[in-house]
């Protein structure tokens, strides 16, 4: 804990004896000055650029922007109207939206604004590129209601607030940095957060994430990722018990029953001398030529089929002989109603006989 304790210390001291810098977005959609000076809040707010060395740092973005279609961008620079344009002044009557200030060591116009005193005007950062990024640069005035790209600046009064992030962790601040946080988990998991325009935290790289959930604890089998989502563990790189090796073989192993005694038996593999060849008997067991489960399930079947066979006779020789009582009874019947008893007598006769 004395490392953090460091850290925190010494951004405290930071923070506390130097100004943060200030940090710049090139934004390329086009929009009229006044949605643009929208679009930059709640957290930044439409540049305007004090000095050369913000001049320079806002050129760099603009070439780490690699984008050589877009040469104006909206500034905070505007001009009300009621108000007339004064070219004796640095900022020719217009003013720095943010503060009302004409306060600017770079006045450098490209080209005079219209002379007049009833429209409002705002102004333009003018570039120029070439292959190594931007070469030449300067301000422009333009009716409010053109649509340009816009060049936001982070408001470093307005902070981002604390990240509410679940279980426990630590939160380190970087230093000159008011809008980067590095989160480290009870876990070790650690992530970068980075606090958008509109002063919510995002995890860099994985905007969509959940800040608030990034060091709770995946379920079993799970762990978080960079990015802060729950992955499945992959036991092969955790245990590697897929490199290819083979599994070690157990004490003892099962062999075939034994031809003399009909029993199975388990042996204890031994180790062997490479220069030590066993021949054909040694190496192998014959199998017993008395399987018992190759006798009993063939004999079991033959039964039952024996069986059934033995049912199906019987049921036809019954029904054979009832049909065959039937059939005398019923020629009894006859003779007695056709002759009279006579008649029965010859019968029992021919019966007998």
């Amino acid at each position: 804990m004395e490392f953090w304790t460091g850290l925190y210390l010494l951004s405290f001291l930071n923070m506390a004896c130097c100004l943060p810098e200030s940090s710049y977005t090139v934004h390329l959609n086009k929009l009229l000055f006044t949605d643009a000076e929208k679009d930059c809040l709640p957290g930044s707010f439409l540049t305007n650029i004090p000095n050369a060395k913000e001049m320079a740092k806002i050129l760099k973005t603009i070439s780490d922007k690699n984008n050589k279609a877009a040469n104006s961008f909206w500034i905070g620079l505007k001009k009300d109207a009621g108000t007339c344009v004064q070219p004796d002044l640095p900022l020719k009557g217009f003013k720095w939206t943010v503060d009302n200030t004409i306060q600017s060591d770079v006045t450098k116009w490209k080209t005079e604004p219209q002379q007049t005193c009833t429209g409002s005007l705002c102004g333009l950062l003018s570039v120029e590129y070439s292959d190594s990024g931007v070469t030449s640069s300067g301000f422009v005035d333009a009716t409010c209601r053109q649509k340009h790209p816009f060049i936001c600046k982070r408001n470093v009064k307005v902070e981002c607030p604390r990240p509410n992030i679940s279980d426990t962790h630590d939160i380190i601040h970087r230093l000159n940095d008011p809008f980067t946080r590095e989160i480290v988990c009870s876990s070790g998991a650690n992530f970068t957060l980075t606090c958008s325009k509109d002063l919510v935290w995002t995890v860099v790289g994985t905007e969509n994430m959940n800040v608030s959930q990034l060091c709770q604890e995946c379920k079993k089998g799970y762990r978080r990722d960079s990015s802060g989502n729950c992955v499945d563990v992959n036991k092969c790189e955790e245990s590697k018990p897929c490199d290819g090796s083979k599994p070690p073989t157990t004490d003892l192993t099962p062999v075939k029953p034994n031809i003399n005694t009909g029993k199975s038996v388990l042996t204890k593999p031994t180790s062997l001398p490479d220069d030590v060849r066993m021949n054909d008997t040694d190496a192998h067991i014959e199998e017993s030529a008395g399987d018992i489960s190759n006798i009993i399930v063939p004999a079991i079947i033959a039964l039952l089929i024996f069986i059934v066979l033995l049912v199906i006779v019987a049921a036809i020789v019954k029904g054979c002989l009832r049909r065959r009582s039937k059939n005398l009874a019923q020629r009894k019947a006859e003779a007695v109603a056709l002759n009279g008893s006579s008649s029965m007598e010859k019968v029992n006769e021919k019966e007998e006989t």
